[in-house]
């Protein structure tokens, strides 16, 4: 089968591997979209992922993909032919075989989705993959196309995040990036009745901004972000949200923030440590860190898409097929596009 690889140098190309080979409480799936998670995979195309190591090259992209079961494992009973999942993986993370190593795996032409439900019933002793729980299915009844599926593991997470860090309606909130993790931050604080601030450099991601709930939008490459933050807010924000892992903007933004106000990080901030001491925050303020909890929030974000609640497109830029995902990381390296789907069959 296809799958895309890279050598942790830069480069990514296509190239053929082994079918993936399902056990008994596994399922082959046809692997139908996988869009890209950009900070992960660019790290991953640049070698500077702190777990990849140089031995575990040449590896498998991709985590954020959308699948249709065609083949069960005889020992599968929870789990048909025509299901369809996210995050099928052309073999699970970390496991190495005929000298490649799947990193999820989503960047392939099948995978493997696995019945935890019956493997967890017939052996209480075995300790599943932990990828398994992120493998949910999409029921039948919901309506969406596979290049928007691929779209909920990045919404629930980012669902997960505002909810855990308690946006509440009447608050100030300051979002700091305006891609695909920042324009959710957005629309989730927004439906939580948040006002909201976003700051990027881009045109295009501010306008995608405004079209996900933002208020207001600061370019920061042109406008001082703490001035124009203090501005808006009058009292100061309640929330500043890093979507982006920029210092700069959070050292900034750090200027504008009320009295207990919270400073939530989501994105890797390598230099927030470092740059700790120059936050200028008021006295008295929060931290806050929450992991994503994607598997929590499957049926919320199934019922959200259900009710035609979410505006899938303003959260991806571009579909290619699967062949041009050399020249489409090429594209989002120069900073020309933004969350890209690749398809690798025929999509609905």
């Amino acid at each position: 089968m296809k799958a895309a690889l890279t050598d942790g140098k830069g480069k990514v190309w296509i190239d053929d591997i082994p079918m993936p080979e399902p056990g008994d409480y596994e399922c082959l799936c046809r692997i139908d979209a996988c869009a890209t998670c950009t900070g992960t995979d660019k790290k991953l195309i640049s070698g500077k992922m702190s777990w990849a190591k140089p031995e575990h090259y040449p590896v498998v992209l991709g985590h954020e993909s959308v699948g249709t079961v065609i083949e069960v494992g005889k020992c599968v009973r929870n789990i048909s032919a025509g299901d369809r999942f996210l995050r099928p993986a052309a073999w699970y993370n970390g496991l190495r075989k005929h000298g490649i190593t799947s990193f999820m795996g989503g960047f392939a032409e099948y995978g493997i989705v696995t019945d935890l439900q019956a493997l967890s019933e017939d052996h209480p002793e075995i300790v599943p993959e932990y990828y398994c729980r992120y493998q949910q299915r999409i029921p039948t009844n919901i309506e969406i196309s596979d290049c928007d599926a691929t779209m909920l593991i990045t919404l629930k997470e980012i669902y997960s995040f505002i909810r855990d860090i308690g946006i509440k309606a009447g608050d100030k909130v300051a979002v700091l990036g305006a891609g695909a993790v920042g324009t959710s931050m957005c629309f989730f604080a927004k439906l939580a009745g948040a006002q909201l601030a976003v700051a990027a450099r881009r045109k295009v991601q501010l306008d995608n901004a405004v079209k996900a709930g933002a208020d207001i939008t600061v370019d920061v490459s042109r406008e001082p972000l703490d001035e124009m933050l203090k501005k808006w807010s009058g009292s100061g924000v309640t929330h500043i949200l890093d979507g982006a892992g920029s210092a700069e903007m959070l050292i900034s933004a750090s200027a504008a923030l009320a009295e207990n106000g919270a400073i939530c990080s989501y994105a890797g901030n390598a230099g927030f440590a470092a740059n700790f001491g120059k936050l200028q925050t008021p006295v008295y303020w929060n931290l806050r860190v929450s992991p994503p909890r994607e598997a929590t929030a499957h049926d919320h974000l199934l019922s959200l898409t259900r009710m035609n609640v979410i505006p899938f497109n303003v959260f991806y830029s571009d579909v290619l097929p699967l062949e041009e995902i050399s020249a489409g990381f090429d594209r989002i390296f120069a900073k020309q596009a933004e969350k890209t789907v690749f398809t690798m069959h025929k999509t609905k």
